[in-house]
């Protein structure tokens, strides 16, 4: 039996579902294909805050109403806004399944946007960019995206900047909604007890009469720009964010590069974590990180670390990067990697939220469903060479950023040249 099948709405809406039988739960998934990179600067924030807004209420329910019926349900709902997508989401039982497909639908599609619960909400995203500007971690990296990828959407906060955010209308929401909300661009998804024929009914109960037939936007280039961006601030810690281009997330080479993020500091074996917090102890934490994105991507690390040792692990950073540019890693290592992702993706598969974002994120990247057993035979099938190559080609020094927030000398030489 299929168990992952997919439909197409008379309005170019997609339907994916994956059934799993004897899980009790359903996860759902709406989908949007706009992010904060689909903005204009009069735009940036608006992905963000339309997400806020769609739980404030519709002709159906109030406010009260949307949170007792998910109280209700027994399970969760929610949503998030990045870079490419905004998705609203919820888990419940299967037998709930109608109720929250219903519920999904009323939010994404007739939210009253009403001036009231804007201001409310106004003041909500607020003091989230607040709490972000009063976190390092967050804000480094919000300081690294913003120098790295330039002045344009891709390097914009995905939360707006207070100021702009301040000034946002209704009349603002509403047209970014008619110009960003296209069903050609949506992706309901489903995993767990579901059935798939009842799932596109539903969705089609809800979404098959939404309709826009405004063009859609072609997204912006990327562009990246290397160099250190120090920022002085009256902290204890100096946060560091170091990265560079990775790449998209339909390329073959994506199982050799998620092989070498792991290998460099992916978890508490590798390189990166054995070196500068074991055999230095310069850093409580440090780990590397690996973001696919449509046409790009960036591969980097991130570390905390205390004024007086800023040179130093800098240093072994340096060291590390150059021994994996031109030294192969050990068959122990990648063997060591490629069992630690393949234990990963299969405890994955019993998490029906995890399901759920995978059957969407495959549709959008790759127009089909990717089988867990093909994901697990690329990582086993990649070599050391492949990873040997594509450490070459992501880990140049000259083609990275480093940010820095803290005690820092602005003017000071921070480069990993």
């Amino acid at each position: 039996m299929d168990v992952n099948k997919k439909s197409v709405l008379s309005n170019g809406l997609r339907v994916v579902t994956e059934e799993v039988p004897h899980f009790h739960s359903a996860a759902v998934g709406i989908w949007l294909n706009v992010g904060s990179r689909d903005e204009t600067g009069a735009e940036n924030g608006l992905t963000h805050f339309l997400e806020h807004m769609a739980f404030k209420g519709t002709p159906r329910r109030t406010v009260l109403d949307i949170a007792r019926e998910i109280d209700q349900l027994g399970g969760m709902c929610n949503a998030f806004t990045s870079k490419e997508q905004t998705c609203f989401h919820g888990r419940v039982l299967a037998e709930h399944l109608p109720r929250l497909v219903d519920l999904l639908g009323d939010l994404v599609l007739e939210s009253q946007l009403a001036t009231g619960d804007l201001e409310r909400e106004r003041q909500v995203i607020l003091e989230e960019i607040y709490a972000q500007d009063d976190s390092p971690e967050e804000q480094v990296q919000v300081h690294f995206a913003r120098n790295f990828w330039g002045d344009n959407a891709f390097g914009w906060p995905i939360l707006g900047n207070a100021e702009h955010i301040a000034r946002v209308s209704r009349e603002d929401l509403l047209a970014y909604r008619r110009i960003a909300y296209r069903p050609s661009d949506m992706i309901v998804a489903a995993a767990g007890r579901v059935r798939h024929q009842e799932v596109v009914d539903l969705v089609a109960a809800s979404f098959e009469g939404f309709v826009n037939g405004a063009p859609g936007r072609k997204r912006q280039a990327v562009t990246t720009h290397p160099g250190v961006y120090a920022l002085s601030r009256d902290l204890e810690q100096v946060n560091l964010v170091l990265g560079g281009p990775g790449i998209a997330a339909g390329d073959p080479r994506r199982y050799a590069a998620t092989m070498l993020q792991l290998v460099m500091g992916g978890n508490m074996s590798s390189r990166l974590f054995q070196v500068i917090r074991e055999q230095l102890g310069l850093a409580y934490a440090i780990h590397s990180f690996l973001q696919f994105f449509s046409d790009a991507g960036v591969v980097g690390i991130s570390a905390g670390v205390s004024p007086q040792n800023l040179s130093a692990i800098m240093a072994a950073i340096r060291r590390e990067l150059k021994q994996l540019r031109e030294e192969k890693v050990s068959e122990a290592e990648l063997t060591a990697a490629k069992e630690n992702l393949r234990g990963s993706v299969i405890l994955s598969s019993e998490d029906v939220d995890h399901l759920m974002g995978r059957l969407a994120k495959n549709e959008l990247n790759f127009g089909r469903y990717i089988p867990q057993a093909d994901i697990i035979a690329g990582m086993l099938k990649v070599t050391a060479d492949e990873v040997l190559e594509v450490a070459r080609d992501l880990l140049r020094p000259e083609a990275w950023g480093v940010a820095l927030l803290g005690p820092v000398d602005e003017g000071a030489n921070y480069s990993l040249v």
